[in-house]
């Protein structure tokens, strides 16, 4: 335990978090706390010592955990794991995780009937205060670092080691993702071992990434009547506690960004440090000794560092990337430079689902600076390559594109077919839901991240009217509370306006028959589908003649 000095500090302001307005209006108002002396666990608590617990009181743990990232993160759901056995765990000395907020709340509890030491989670206003070591700073413990070139030095976030472990294996990529990657190396795709990046000045380690912390404070969306005193806060919703720090899947969180954790979330990012109040008497019944610890952690430490000085540096990602295709042929060839470094042993091709999708592994280790894909999709998406060493492979290349694809009227287009977007996303339909999706690519739609399609995002789609004509337009869409829909507007100009019914779920589906007829000249024109609310999902629209 490190102690932090008493003190008074100006809570809450900070830095924009990825310009999220509303993000940035739960660290405020800013406001004076008055901190007592207390002190904070130099570590996060680990996989070590929270097995001393378990195997004292026979504490039962949650044996579901969400922590299996695919393509979407994670996004399905808990699958099978615990604390002691879980993807992402595989040393004693990262933090323990898939415990969830009730799990640190009861190992702080056991700590102080072994003690007699006041032993809990810290407050919101304490862990803040910690993190400056005092100064009340809003940015990082080491400064502010706006571009995130230094904070690998002193924590374990998104940044190169986690993108090559996420697509290594997972296929699950930061690109895009939550404020993408840090641009510098801190050695660890998942969790650390902790303490091994640079302490605060106080000589706490990992307050800023490895995992999030759940502190005492029940959630509040601001700090209007916030305890001034340095105490949790527990008039909020109690049913959420605060967490800080961020963790390795995001890039770094400052000292005044603030989250919100579920009582019944139990995930692989989520864990704890311990603080302890020096406002009671300590019993004097001796502590047990951090000396051992600190050896093994020590050795841990060392046996980790050595292995990272031993990797490879990553390669710099290929040059020269292009794409030809023949004529209606699926088939694309892309060639690039070899790279001049000796390390380089060969190449993974990478394929998008669509514009702007996920980008998923096609072919790895390929030998030669070429490639040709036989599986290529009718609609338009892109493709990366990656050079690859013994350890590591590099950054992707530039993307490139195929062609436009351009659909002929009347006929039925697949939402996902598009070939410029916004803000769209493309989503897998599960097997038992009923898409009339024959003659198009089965198993996918456009969708969002929740609920359903983002409100103004839009995708565009090339098509050949082959008679001018009044034509009808239908959606096939899915919603669980019905939405004002889509705009459609055909080479700028608007065309139509869509409802989308409640249709009983984002699972139940419904073909809805759009107002008109449309005129349409003969040639072709660009469709553009715009959201003008959430809500919903589309799985294709069709154009037919109405006279």
């Amino acid at each position: 335990m490190v102690t932090v000095p008493s003190g008074e500090f100006q809570m809450g302001g900070g830095k924009p978090y990825m310009g999220d307005a509303a993000q940035d209006a739960k660290a405020l108002p800013i406001h004076k706390v008055k901190i007592k002396a207390f002190k904070l666990a130099k570590y996060e608590v680990t996989v070590a010592e929270f097995r001393r617990f378990i195997e004292a009181t026979g504490y039962k743990a949650p044996e579901q955990c969400i922590h299996q990232p695919n393509q979407g993160w994670f996004s399905q759901g808990p699958t099978p794991g615990s604390w002691a056995k879980n993807e992402l765990t595989t040393s004693e000395f990262q933090p323990a995780v898939c415990i969830g907020w009730a799990g640190a709340d009861a190992y702080a509890k056991w700590l102080s009937q072994q003690t007699g030491k006041s032993y809990r989670l810290a407050s919101e206003a304490e862990w803040e205060y910690a993190v400056s070591a005092g100064k009340g700073k809003a940015g990082f413990p080491f400064g502010d670092d706006l571009d995130q070139k230094r904070i690998c030095e002193f924590a374990n976030v998104s940044d190169q080691s986690a993108e090559h472990a996420g697509l290594e294996r997972f296929g699950a990529s930061y690109k895009g993702f939550m404020g993408g990657i840090s641009p510098c190396d801190d050695g660890a795709g998942f969790a650390s071992i902790v303490g091994m990046y640079k302490a605060n000045p106080l000589g706490i380690h990992d307050l800023i990434g490895n995992v999030a912390e759940f502190l005492q404070d029940c959630w509040s969306e601001n700090y209007e009547g916030a305890p001034v005193d340095g105490s949790a806060r527990l008039d909020g919703d109690c049913k959420q506690r605060a967490g800080r720090g961020g963790a390795w899947h995001w890039r770094g969180n400052t000292a005044t960004q603030r989250g919100a954790m579920p009582l019944d979330w139990i995930g692989v990012i989520e864990g704890f440090r311990l603080a302890q109040s020096l406002d009671r008497p300590a019993d004097q019944r001796p502590a047990p000794t951090a000396l051992a610890f600190e050896k093994e952690l020590a050795q841990a430490q060392a046996v980790e560092r050595k292995r990272r000085a031993n990797l490879q540096a990553f390669p710099q990602p290929p040059l020269g990337l292009q794409l030809s295709q023949a004529g209606g042929q699926a088939a694309v060839r892309l060639s690039w430079q070899a790279s001049p470094d000796p390390q380089v042993f060969g190449y993974h091709v990478y394929r998008s689902d669509s514009v702007g999708g996920n980008l998923a592994r096609i072919a790895s280790d390929v030998k030669v600076p070429s490639y040709v894909d036989l599986a290529s999709p009718a609609r338009k998406h892109s493709y990366v390559v990656v050079a690859v060493n013994r350890d590591r492979f590099s950054d992707f290349s530039a993307p490139v594109l195929t062609a436009d694809q351009v659909h002929a009227l009347p006929g039925r287009i697949q939402a996902e077919d598009f070939n410029r977007m916004d803000q769209a996303s493309v989503g897998k339909v599960a097997p038992q839901e009923d898409v009339e999706d024959a003659g198009g690519q089965a198993g996918l739609n456009l969708t969002g991240s929740a609920p359903g399609i983002a409100k103004d995002s839009w995708t565009e789609y090339s098509v050949e009217v082959q008679r001018a004509g009044n034509y009808r337009f239908s959606f096939r869409v899915a919603s669980l509370a019905g939405s004002k829909g889509l705009a459609l507007s055909l080479n700028g100009q608007s065309v139509l306006e869509q409802a989308v019914p409640a249709t009983g779920g984002f699972k139940s589906w419904q073909t809805v028959a759009g107002a008109g007829p449309v005129r349409l000249e003969a040639g072709r024109h660009v469709l553009r589908l715009r959201a003008i609310d959430l809500g919903w999902k589309l799985n294709w629209f069709a154009v037919d003649l109405a006279d």
